[in-house]
């Protein structure tokens, strides 16, 4: 099992790769596509209502997100949040909602810190870390 092929819009796509400058993730889009479907995930302010987001950007190709046991597990954690069962389509669906949710939500963090805020460190301090 994997996710399937999803689409990233182009504001999305944007902030990925302002994302991944500031995280020095560079050349690591699965990563940071996996950070965005967290904080999209675990907010409380992200909605359940899947938005229509144009236009696309970029394409996820099947298994950048999740395979095998790590599907099974976001499968399972988004159907928790959702609060019903869902096919692999709707799966999809949601997974890709979250990941431009948690972009998002990211893009407006860095946007509140200051010119020698470190975004990383925002991101452990926010987290529990020291």
């Amino acid at each position: 099992m994997e996710n399937g092929r999803m689409y990233l819009s182009e504001k999305g796509n944007e902030i990925l790769h302002r994302v991944m400058s500031e995280l020095e993730l560079v050349n690591k889009r699965p990563e940071t596509l996996r950070i965005a479907f967290a904080k999209g995930l675990v907010s409380s302010n992200t909605t359940l209502e899947i938005k229509k987001r144009e236009p696309i950007s970029w394409e996820i190709p099947k298994g950048v997100i999740a395979k095998d046991d790590d599907y099974l597990l976001y499968k399972h954690l988004i159907i928790e949040r959702v609060g019903k069962e869902l096919d692999a389509k709707e799966i999809d669906k949601y997974m890709q909602h979250f990941i431009e949710e948690g972009l998002e939500i990211m893009e407006h963090e860095m946007n509140s810190l200051t010119s020698l805020d470190n975004y990383l460190l925002y991101l452990v301090k926010q987290n529990g870390g020291n």
